[in-house]
């Protein structure tokens, strides 16, 4: 995920993430940053159920950060 993304997909404290864990039952580790660059690597693991329920609702979050990103760019 890119660096803009992960902000809006994580959310503050990482709230949205947790969200997807609880939600998903998914285990989701989020790379530290790196020192050359803003993309993270995102690893879910369960069962297959879980890892796809964990993939919607992040793609959810992405298509959200996505619109939000296009309504700040356009006021």
């Amino acid at each position: 995920m890119t660096g803009f993304f992960m902000g809006f997909g994580k959310g503050k404290g990482g709230s949205r993430i947790n969200r997807v864990r609880e939600e998903s039952g998914a285990q989701i580790e989020v790379e530290p940053h790196r020192d050359n660059g803003s993309d993270r690597i995102i690893t879910i693991s369960g069962t297959r159920e879980q890892i796809q329920a964990a993939q919607y609702l992040l793609q959810q979050c992405v298509r959200t950060s996505e619109a939000g990103r296009r309504y700040l760019s356009e006021h």
